[in-house]
Formats: structure tokens, C-alpha cells, sequence
């Protein structure tokens, strides 16, 4: 079941995201947040933008969600988005359900330019991406 984060999701969250900023370069953040910091950061993206957790039997197994691109005017309908699944969950498309499911309720908010940013090294969420008919 895909639904909107809370703030008691945030511990889980903070599990998954943890192992890509501690073994991988896929986050730009060098020191992972604590789940206090991801409550927060939940609260403050929700005010604008969808936060979405998928959980099946009381498992949060991703989370994606939608930020503001720049700062300037003329991209109030950009959004940068974000997914992140669990690391021993990948391979099962749950990140292109989430990534499905974060665009609809982007576009019901009139946002219909969406940017991925990724490193290098991160071909599985590349190939996602692309096959959602984003474009390099």
C-alpha cells in the first residue's frame, strides 16, 4: 500500500535512507540524519509537496517524495523527486510504483515538469527513470 509518510514513519525511513549515505554515492549527504532530523524533513516537504511511504504488513519498504527544484518563480510547477527503496527490497519495482504514484499526485498539484538527479554509478534508478519516459 502506497499512502502519505507520518511522523512515526520517520525511524524507518531514516533505516532505509542511512544505508545509501553510509555505502554508496547516490546521496549527496555525507553524514546520515538522525530520524528526528527525517521527522522534520517529512513535516516541512509535506507542506508543498506529496511525502509517500510504501508499506506492506506494517514494513515501510521506500519512500519517495517531492522538493522544490530552485528557488526562482518560473519553476513553481518543477519538482525534484526522489525515491528510495529498501536495500534488500530492490529489484521488485517498488520504486517505479512509488515513482507512478509521486508523479500523479505532483501532476493533481499542477506540476508537470518532475527532475531526477542522479550520480553516476546508479544505473538501476537511471533505467527506472527512463523507462518512465524521463529523458538525460
Amino acid at each position: 500500500m502506497i499512502r502519505n509518510a507520518k511522523p512515526e514513519d520517520a525511524g524507518s525511513i531514516q533505516r532505509i535512507y542511512s544505508h545509501y549515505v553510509e555505502n554508496t554515492t547516490i546521496s549527496f549527504e555525507y553524514d546520515a540524519p538522525s530520524a528526528l532530523e527525517i521527522e522534520r524533513r517529512i513535516s516541512q516537504y509535506q507542506k508543498n509537496y506529496p511525502y509517500l511511504v510504501l508499506e506492506e504488513n506494517g514494513r515501510i519498504l521506500g519512500y519517495a517524495y517531492g522538493s522544490r527544484y530552485r528557488e526562482r518563480r518560473a519553476y513553481d510547477f518543477t519538482a525534484e523527486v526522489s525515491v528510495y527503496i529498501d536495500k534488500d527490497e530492490l529489484g521488485k519495482g517498488y520504486g517505479k510504483r512509488l515513482a507512478l504514484e509521486l508523479i500523479e499526485q505532483l501532476r493533481k498539484q499542477e506540476i508537470y515538469t518532475v527532475i531526477a538527479i542522479l550520480t553516476s554509478g546508479n544505473e538501476r534508478s537511471l533505467g527506472m527513470f527512463l523507462s518512465l519516459g524521463f529523458k538525460l
